[in-house]
């Protein structure tokens, strides 16, 4: 989250009103653009002057009403700061004072960096960083008098906190009109005097706010989230900390919000959905720049910093993997927005691959707008399950109907089914000279095209099964025939207890397709699977449920619990986990059943008018402009892309942990990045996988239904098979 935010002014209103806005209660209003709009916000990269770029933009900030930035210095031996301002031709101005000079700290191990500024031109500046000598971060806070530098850091900041051990900073700070600063850290609020730092009262909130405290004359700000991250109000609150309001706000897509106050009270938000205004006493919020006019709607950038001007402008500091970017956007009355076509994109899962996407093909093309409809947003994935039964009938009868998306994903659901019915449109024409080309790799999308030659299907991503293991060779758990082989002959429990739904979860995949043929079920594969899973099931111990404070074991608990872990990896980013659990115990990590789990199986609707787009749209989404960014959804489908992403730094993706190694007892674990060397026998695993593994709702439905009685040897082999067998016969009849 953005860790500061501001506001725009008494101008704005009539900006506002020349772009249609309307009321929404309590959420977000939702802006529908005509086909021919005239007048409307222009994101535009700011140009800064030669003599900032050698530093990196830390802020921004609104003072005296002009935009202004705070730079630290690159490659120096401080972090020298710099202030410089943007005046009303859009030059920039270096204001800096020289009271700053007199700070000096490591600019490689500098975190949070405010520079505030009161209405008599006093300067204060919160800067949290490692001392030499120290291993942790410690906040300070120096206020400016003359040409001096005067810290006046709070004692508290000082003394590591009894309870936890660490030096307590803030998240954030705010400078008050009443000559107090507040600060928000996970400790509570405090509220300091702004003459010498003395701490005059602390709060402990009864709710979880983000990052973000400013304030505007005498009121302060701040967001409220729920216990998923989200976002669910903004909180205004006296300088004695006594609640005025809270106003409601709702996310409809996950990502940064990003805020901010103007001097009138006024609150502007901003993420994937858009630019948003609440004016001062009001709770309704209304749309100001639709997402996808935002860089805000790119899921390769994140939002560090947001100021909203009193001319009706914004500025917004962008971070990337690429380094920072500053944007404007202005009110042009004279631009217009011409959309000629609308195409709807189906997904049951949010995804940042398709918004990014989504949003790149909207800037290259303006005339045509992809409208993004999911049936379940990423947080809510965290909390319920797809029901993909429901889901595919009511997505089966808008489709039959005629008004179904005209891009879908079909991701859990039975393409077949779709495809068979004519209700797909045959993509070879797109996608077989891509792969003959060799710009995708043939072994994950050549598995999507029909004996007759049709592609009607093509995923855009996909995954891979690691089994990490310890105490066992390499060629025993490369698949379920070995696996099960070798465990027969391992008086241990490798994997530990299992309920039937485990067991089936993670081995149903890679037989869901075989056993069915003709859409009949190929009893003998079917025979050879359940054998196998039963060896596997025999040698974990099938448990009816968990205890209260048990559950499964996974690659957390390879160190001391379990001796065989399976991990579905996403990218390159999230196979540095099961690389660095193989090596902390000695054992390996490989590709089980050389299967790769195919993401976003994207189709097109037949029924669409809009066919020839749609074709374009998915060819788009196969390049490299989309797929060389981590999204930690899947590798990509695009050779040169996982070549670009096999070679990046991933230093700062690092993470230090702990793991348990025995009964009470737990080490440090380290998240490394990998090799060059593993980046690229990963590259070749990728090249070489080539079994698709496959999500069938009822196939599994019908396994975690008979397969208990099989596995605790109730009943017979032949039995099983026939009860699978009829419980897919209407399914598969379709």
């Amino acid at each position: 989250m953005c860790r500061k935010n501001k506001i725009l002014a008494v101008a704005l209103c009539a900006v506002l009103s020349a772009v249609a806005l309307a009321g929404c209660g309590m959420g977000k209003e939702e802006k529908v653009l005509s086909e021919l709009q005239k007048g409307r916000y222009v994101e535009k990269e700011v140009v800064l002057p030669q003599e900032c770029m050698d530093s990196e933009i830390r802020q921004i900030m609104r003072i005296d009403g002009k935009l202004h930035m705070l730079l630290q210095g690159k490659g120096k031996d401080n972090g020298s700061l710099q202030v410089w301002r943007r005046d009303e031709n859009d030059n920039f101005v270096d204001v800096t004072q020289g009271w700053l000079d007199e700070l000096d700290f490591p600019e490689e191990l500098v975190g949070n960096l405010k520079l505030m500024q009161d209405k008599d031109g006093n300067q204060y500046l919160y800067a949290c960083y490692v001392e030499d000598g120290e291993d942790a971060y410690k906040g300070h806070l120096w206020r400016s008098e003359g040409e001096k530098a005067v810290e006046i850091t709070p004692e508290k900041w000082t003394v590591p906190d009894e309870q936890y051990g660490v030096y307590v900073y803030p998240n954030d700070i705010t400078l008050v009109d009443t000559g107090t600063l507040v600060s928000y850290a996970y400790t509570g609020i405090d509220t300091i005097m702004a003459e010498d730092g003395r701490v005059t009262n602390s709060v402990m909130p009864d709710v979880f706010y983000g990052d973000w405290i400013t304030a505007v004359d005498d009121r302060i700000y701040q967001y409220v989230m729920d216990n998923m991250g989200a976002v669910t109000a903004v909180e205004v609150r006296t300088g004695e900390q006594e609640t005025l309001e809270s106003i409601p706000f709702s996310q409809e897509q996950s990502g940064y919000v990003c805020f901010d106050v103007l001097e009138d009270g006024s609150i502007i938000a901003a993420d994937t959905d858009g630019f948003f205004q609440c004016a001062k006493g009001d709770t309704n919020w209304k749309k100001v720049i639709d997402g996808t006019d935002t860089s805000f709607a790119l899921t390769s950038v994140w939002c560090r910093d947001m100021v909203a001007m009193s001319d009706g402008s914004f500025y917004v500091l962008f971070g990337s993997d690429g380094g920072a970017k500053l944007m404007q956007y202005r009110y042009d009355p004279d631009a217009v927005v011409e959309i000629a076509e609308t195409l709807t994109l189906y997904t049951i899962e949010e995804s940042y691959l398709l918004q990014q996407a989504a949003v790149l093909y909207h800037k290259e093309h303006p005339e045509v707008l992809i409208e993004i409809k999911n049936a379940f947003s990423k947080m809510e994935s965290y909390t319920a399950e797809p029901d993909y039964e429901q889901i595919y009938q009511e997505l089966n009868t808008k489709l039959m109907a005629g008004e179904g998306p005209d891009i879908l994903v079909l991701d859990g659901l039975n393409m077949d089914a779709y495809a068979s019915k004519g209700l797909l449109v045959d993509m070879e024409e797109v996608v077989g000279p891509l792969e003959d080309e060799g710009i995708l790799f043939s072994n994950i999308t050549g598995s999507y095209r029909t004996e007759k030659g049709n592609r009607y299907v093509v995923p855009l991503q996909f995954g891979v099964m690691f089994a990490i293991g310890r105490d066992i060779e390499e060629t025993e758990m490369a698949s379920m025939e070995s696996l099960a082989d070798a465990l027969t002959k391992k008086a241990e429990s490798y994997m530990g207890p299992q309920t039937v739904p485990e067991l089936v979860d993670k081995f149903y995949f890679f037989f869901a397709e075989e056993i069915v043929q003709d859409k009949q079920i190929n009893r003998e594969k079917l025979s050879e699977r359940l054998e196998q899973l039963k060896k596997i099931a025999d040698n974990c111990g099938v448990v009816e449920a968990h205890d209260k404070n048990e559950r499964a074991h996974n690659i957390w608990d390879i160190a001391y619990r379990c001796r065989l872990a399976f991990y579905e990896t996403d990218g390159f980013n999230q196979a540095m986990l099961p690389f660095s659990a193989a090596e902390f115990v000695n054992g390996s990590a490989m590709c089980f059943e050389q299967a790769f789990f195919p993401k976003l199986e994207i189709a097109i609707n037949s029924g669409s008018e809009y066919i020839e787009t749609a074709k374009d749209f998915i060819k788009f989404a196969l390049s490299e402009t989309v797929q060389s960014t981590d999204y930690y959804e899947g590798f990509p489908v695009n050779a040169a892309s996982l070549e670009v992403l096999a070679g990046k730094d991933r230093t700062n993706a690092e993470a230090y942990t702990t793991i348990e190694i025995e009964e009470g007892m737990s080490a440090e674990f380290v998240i490394k990045s990998f090799s060059e060397e593993k980046a690229q026998k990963l590259v070749e695993l990728c090249k070489s996988v080539s079994v698709r593994a496959m999500e069938d709702a009822q196939i599994r439905k019908a396994l975690i239904e008979v397969l208990p009685d099989y596995l605790s040897g109730v009943k017979s082999l032949e039995d099983t098979l026939d009860e699978v067998e009829g419980g897919l016969k209407m399914y598969l009849a379709e």
